[in-house]
């Protein structure tokens, strides 16, 4: 039996699941998400609700690394962090996010393939 892409990306039943930078097309990458997840888009700075995975979708180096500096510190606590990107841009493929995450202090744990044009790495803080 294959993996649903929620699955591949460790999203369980029951999760609150942070989704970042997203449009209704990226965001029906992870449909069907299991029974009882929540997705949220926003999240409370001062008071942050428990996230069990974020997912941040980044179309573009740019656009990534402009991210960072809001988001990245956000995510410390979270157990399951990806970052989905298109396959086969050059400004944004696995060597381009690890550089830009290694600045940070986080490195790349896995990667997986959602689809013919998306994967999602996997990153962990140092």
């Amino acid at each position: 039996m294959d993996l649903t892409n929620a699955e591949k990306l460790r999203i369980s039943e029951g999760f609150v699941v942070w989704i970042i930078g997203t449009s209704i097309e990226e965001l029906s990458l992870l449909d069907p998400m299991p029974e009882s997840a929540t997705m949220i888009e926003v999240r409370d700075e001062e008071e942050p609700e428990s996230v069990d995975a974020a997912v941040l979708f980044a179309s573009d180096r740019t656009s990534l690394a402009d991210s960072f500096d809001d988001v990245l510190p956000q995510l410390g606590s979270i157990p399951v962090v990806w970052i989905a990107h298109p396959i086969g841009e050059d400004d944004i493929d696995e060597d381009a996010i690890q550089e830009l995450t290694a600045d940070y202090g986080w490195y790349a744990h896995e990667s997986v393939i959602l689809d013919d044009a998306w994967a999602a790495l996997r990153i962990e803080q140092d």
